[in-house]
């Protein structure tokens, strides 16, 4: 078997669990003026804070104490060792060992930025703070696995064409939940979990973040529908009924004119690849229903929104 690993989580794993944040309080008013302390949770830094100067609501921050945080950066060499150890666990759990895996790695350049037109895609991550060791950790797992670095598509693009590929035996290692929509084994590292995704269980992943959204990439979905009103709508249905109904309701329920356009849109941005060349694939999933109009019924419950 050969394991497909989600590297791009490992990369933020390994590189943040060699950093750390260290607090430091400085009393300037009262009994214990002067006093300097250095902490390394945020929890004790305010209980030091409270017990020099009780009564939060009568001191202010800047005129009676300073408090604040600085990030420590462990040597480079901690955050590689993270990296060597996190595959060697992953190898352990499964049976295998190094020659047996394949590294996968999002670049630079991912069509799905100009697929999105609503909202732009991972716009609320722009601001997101990355790992010091990044470029390091990166560069350390394509010299010493077989690593696939993206271009065009993401990394979990990448794994989802080599597990379906079905020449070997694979198994993609990741705890990225969106990954359930590939067929075939998967092994949860966290939980040490190993699990089979049927095709029928892959397409109701799909179905449901189709009408949920990916709040962490910024793919809106169909707005007012959660995770328990999507299994409520889609509950039961076969392939071609998913589609359908996920249709239905963007047309019923989305108040858009362009629902079929816009649906085109989502879930061009949710679907993870199977082959090199399908990023056109997508709306061909939904070929002769963009004429259902404001039409509800058939196989979407429409009782979920009255």
């Amino acid at each position: 078997m050969i394991a497909l690993i989600d590297a791009d989580i490992l990369v933020f794993r390994c590189g943040f669990a060699a950093e750390r944040n260290r607090w430091f309080l400085n009393i300037l008013t009262g009994p214990k003026k002067g006093l300097q302390s250095e902490f390394e949770f945020k929890k004790d830094a305010n209980e030091a804070l409270d017990d020099a100067l009780p009564g939060k609501y009568s001191r202010a921050e800047g005129e009676d104490y300073q408090l604040f945080s600085e990030r420590k950066l462990e040597p480079l060499s901690h955050a590689l060792h993270n990296v060597n150890v996190a595959v060697k666990k992953i190898c352990e759990s499964l049976g295998i060992n190094d020659f047996d895996t394949r590294l996968f790695l999002s670049g630079d350049t991912n069509y799905r930025y100009e697929v999105a037109k609503t909202k732009p895609y991972k716009g609320t991550r722009k601001k997101a703070r990355r790992p010091a060791h990044e470029d390091e950790i990166r560069a350390h797992m394509i010299s010493t696995w077989d690593t696939n670095v993206a271009q065009g598509i993401e990394a979990d693009d990448a794994l989802g064409i080599a597990q379906c590929k079905g020449d070997v035996e694979t198994v993609i290692v990741s705890i990225d939940k969106d990954l359930d929509m590939i067929p075939g084994y998967h092994y949860n590292p966290t939980h040490d979990l190993t699990y089979e995704v049927s095709e029928a269980d892959a397409m109701m992943c799909f179905a449901s973040q189709l009408l949920t959204g990916d709040s962490t990439d910024n793919i809106p979905g169909l707005p007012g529908v959660g995770p328990v009103a999507a299994e409520r709508a889609l509950g039961g249905l076969n392939t071609n009924e998913l589609l359908e109904a996920c249709a239905r309701m963007y047309a019923s329920k989305s108040g858009r004119e362009d629902w079929f356009e816009y649906l085109i849109e989502q879930a061009r941005l949710l679907w993870i690849l199977r082959e090199p060349l399908e990023i056109t694939y997508v709306a061909g999933m939904f070929a002769g229903l963009d004429d259902l109009g404001g039409e509800t019924g058939g196989t979407v419950k429409t009782d979920l929104f009255g």
